[in-house]
């Protein structure tokens, strides 16, 4: 049996926790009003989780036992009623598996503690395999891993920021694990995320991609969770959603930052019950389906400022991964554009061979805000008017 440690300053609020904890079959090993008295209680009787408030009596707060707690390995959960995006960063840097809000609902409580124990298993699983030896060794395009080469045919890049994403693939693409895809526009999140469907068994199944900045908020529900015959004017048939379609196999919902909050709830629904609700069904549909999200949003000031669910983050939030901009990789810069000249001179019917020096150093020094996409559409544009076989001018 799961045992919480719930430190919390406001006695009333850790008696109705306490109370909650309880009923759903969970054994607290006590309450704490400050990080000394929490600090004694672990060294009594160590805890499986630690629900922990951010403000304390004394002169500690939960972000220094949160510290302590990363020292003993044992999780813990914030609950706060502070969620400004100071407080989010804040508590960020300490690798939280959560964070409720106060007020919080019965309901929100266990959630998150399931969203925090699955995280946690996840992580332990994903220690536990053996990887450690590949994370010094350069990727050369050869690698003898557990993913198929092909699985990185459209990601180029030798630096250790990419070797990073590949190993981060090869950890979860044989889960059915949530994943967040984070980082500027034209870094690459659709074809990480194309990789991570083809390392996985969900390879051969419905890989479907939504963009939700793309759909209009009145459209959206109806796009991705579909709906019957007569639901509203104009539904002369039933329709499946993209949620439906991808039964089975996986959907990659692209700017999730730009998803309404309503769609938000129905989302989070899809996560936890693995069911859907087309527009008027009477019934809700079970569903077998992988969740990519993608955004180059910064969540945390999002839901710091009320506009993205912070249950749907945290359960997005299992599996995040970061994609370095170009600018922080300049030294795979010559792996893309050889990559991109390969590729345009292919198709445009050229013979390329590359570019001179001048213009690899002029490509090595700008700072490249649209990254990798900017980058390809100006080797595009460069193949497309080169006058000889060598590239000059770009």
């Amino acid at each position: 049996m799961e045992r919480i440690l719930i430190v919390e300053d406001e006695l009333i609020v850790a008696r109705d926790i306490r109370k909650i904890l309880e009923k759903a079959g969970y054994k607290t090993t006590g309450v704490a009003r400050s990080v000394e008295d929490a600090m004694t209680i672990i060294a009594e009787s160590r805890p499986t989780f630690v629900l922990v408030d951010i403000f304390l009596k004394g002169k500690f707060t939960g972000i220094d036992l949160a510290l302590q707690l990363n020292k003993a390995n044992i999780p813990f959960i914030y609950i706060s009623a502070n969620s400004n995006q100071g407080v989010l960063e804040a508590a960020k840097t300490t690798n939280p598996y959560g964070f409720i809000v106060k007020p919080f609902r019965e309901r929100d409580l266990l959630v998150t503690l399931d969203i925090a124990r699955y995280r946690y298993e996840m992580q332990r699983q994903l220690q536990s395999q053996e990887l450690s030896n590949s994370a010094t060794k350069p990727f050369t395009g050869n690698r003898s891993t557990k993913i198929h080469r092909h699985a990185y045919k459209d990601l180029i890049g030798a630096s250790a920021s990419m070797i990073q994403v590949y190993q981060l693939i090869e950890q979860v693409a044989p889960f059915d694990t949530s994943v967040l895809l984070l980082g500027e526009s034209g870094t690459g999140k659709e074809v990480v995320a194309n990789s991570i469907v083809q390392a996985s068994e969900r390879k051969t199944k419905p890989f479907i991609r939504i963009n939700c900045a793309a759909i209009p908020a009145s459209l959206i529900e109806a796009e991705l969770f579909g709906y019957e015959k007569g639901a509203f004017t104009g539904a002369n048939k039933s329709k499946p959603g993209k949620l439906a379609l991808a039964d089975g196999g996986t959907i990659l919902l692209d700017e999730i930052g730009e998803m309404p909050m309503d769609m938000q709830a129905k989302l989070l629904r899809v996560l936890q019950e693995k069911e859907i609700e087309p527009i008027g069904a009477t019934a809700f549909i079970k569903t077998n389906i992988r969740i990519i999200a993608a955004t180059n949003r910064n969540l945390e000031q999002e839901v710091g400022q009320g506009r993205f669910r912070l249950d749907l983050y945290y359960r997005l939030h299992v599996f995040p991964i970061t994609l370095p901009p170009l600018r922080e990789r300049k030294e795979d810069i010559p792996l893309l554009v050889k990559h991109f000249i390969q590729y345009y001179s292919n198709k445009l019917q050229k013979t390329i061979t590359g570019v001179d020096e001048p213009a690899m150093q002029k490509l090595q020094q700008y700072n490249w805000l649209g990254n990798v996409r900017e980058l390809q559409h100006r080797i595009e544009r460069s193949v497309l008017l080169a006058k000889d076989n060598v590239i000059h001018d770009i």
